[in-house]
């Protein structure tokens, strides 16, 4: 357990997938969920080793195989292994520190680390400069002084983002999650080298310099190859392909998710893993489709248990091609539907 005389050097971080949340999940000061995560012990290895060399663990997989959980799986571990007991302000369970950047076709390297507004910065000044009495009348005395000292510190005026926070000062090595990171133009890997490198920023605006921190963030990228990644970002990566889950460990995943309830209804589980797989195989390798994942299924699956009778659910599992709701918890698009459909009329 970390206490305050403890540094990272001082403990060695492990993660082994032992502690997990009971099939509810459990939920953080952020209102963020954590269900029970079942990592490969090669995936674990991989964890570690990015840990300990100190590197952003690159994960890619076909969308759905769990690359997205696994950082929250390591968070979720070490708050009930480091921080276990400890609370935080309100009395409750402290959680580790954990940032989410989740990224979009219109993200630049700089939002993950700050943003400045300098156009706020400048109507404020606007509104000092026209006539401070007249001013003081509209808005009153207190907000008045308000805005006065907000104008004389360019640091208000300055917001960090997930990179940026977990590059301050921390008494323990936050984590990071960089999600989706194909999803932005080919420069923005390039824009992060030195940050990902040296764990060290400036902001211009305000002229401050964060220099690289003493607990470093531990980080997670994820990718689901939409486009390349340039090779001068993935020398600075430890890199993983996280393989979608084979029946034995889907159906780990599925007794540790429902517990009781799947195994008394194990012919309904079973018959419901059959026709994921059957729906996956027919879907793969062909262009423009997309097979469902894990978390499609797991919605799937929680529809199916959710109905009133076993015998309910068993007629929907035989004429899914006709429950187009039930059916559009796996298949997202018209055309893999129709595609389904036509294959189930045969």
């Amino acid at each position: 357990m970390i206490n305050k005389q403890e540094t990272s050097a001082d403990l060695k971080y492990q993660y082994t997938g032992e502690s997990q949340p009971n099939k509810d999940g459990a939920r953080d000061a952020n209102q963020r969920i954590y269900y029970p995560y079942l990592p490969s012990g090669d995936l674990i290895e991989a964890v570690n080793l990015a840990i300990a060399l100190e590197r952003p663990l690159l994960l890619e997989g076909e969308p759905g195989c769990g690359k997205t959980r696994l950082a929250g799986a390591v968070v979720y571990e070490f708050t009930q292994k480091y921080l276990k007991g400890q609370q935080n302000e309100s009395g409750k369970q402290k959680w580790w520190d954990y940032y989410i950047w989740n990224i979009k076709s219109t993200t630049r390297a700089r939002d993950g680390l700050y943003t400045y507004d300098a156009i706020a910065r400048l109507r404020d000044a606007q509104l000092m400069g026209t006539n401070p009495q007249q001013l003081q009348e509209f808005l009153g005395r207190e907000e008045t002084e308000k805005l006065k000292k907000r104008l004389q510190d360019k640091k208000n005026y300055r917001e960090f983002g997930a990179l940026g926070q977990a590059l301050q000062k921390h008494p323990y090595r936050p984590i990071l999650l960089i999600d989706e990171i194909d999803k932005a133009d080919s420069d923005f890997a390039n824009d992060l080298l030195l940050e990902l490198e040296e764990l060290r920023f400036e902001i211009p605006e305000t002229g401050e310099s964060f220099p690289t921190p003493k607990h470093k963030p531990i980080i997670f990228i994820t990718s689901n190859r939409e486009k390349p990644l340039p090779e001068p970002f993935l020398r600075r990566c430890l890199y993983f392909f996280v393989h979608f889950p084979d029946r034995t460990r889907l159906a780990d995943i599925i007794n540790r998710r429902f517990g009781q309830l799947a195994k008394q209804k194990k012919q309904l589980v079973d018959l419901a893993v059959d026709r994921f797989y059957e729906i996956r195989q027919l879907l793969d390798n062909i262009p423009g489709s997309r097979p469902p994942g894990t978390s499609e299924f797991i919605e799937f699956l929680t529809a199916l248990l959710n109905r009133e009778s076993v015998e309910e659910a068993l007629k929907d599992l035989a004429n899914l091609s006709k429950r187009s709701p039930l059916l559009g918890t796996l298949l997202k698009t018209k055309q893999d539907q129709d595609l389904y459909q036509k294959k189930s009329s045969l």
